[in-house]
């Protein structure tokens, strides 16, 4: 992974482990609906955005080295379709 890409990573995993634990206090206290709601989707956000870097730096530095071989360019092709298949999912 490129280092800025993990060290921004790193950052937005410390940000939802921060939502996660506000998210268990306000579930925990019943706190209004639409306020764990935000939450959650603040979490959904963040997760997005990690996603995004990863799959970025993926391509970056792995890529790269997965496009020596047609067979190893296809095998690439095919994992990255596979996790764009699942970042669809509902």
């Amino acid at each position: 992974m490129k280092q800025d890409s993990k060290k921004k990573t790193l950052e937005a995993i410390k940000r939802l482990e921060g939502l996660t634990g506000k998210l268990h206090q306000l579930v925990d206290e019943d706190a209004y609906c639409t306020k764990i709601l935000e939450i959650a989707l603040a979490m959904q956000g963040h997760l997005k955005h990690i996603q995004g870097m990863v799959l970025e730096s993926h391509l970056h530095t792995c890529g790269p080295k997965n496009l020596s071989s047609p067979k190893a360019k296809e095998e690439f092709i095919t994992d990255i379709l596979k996790v764009i298949g699942l970042s669809q999912r509902s």
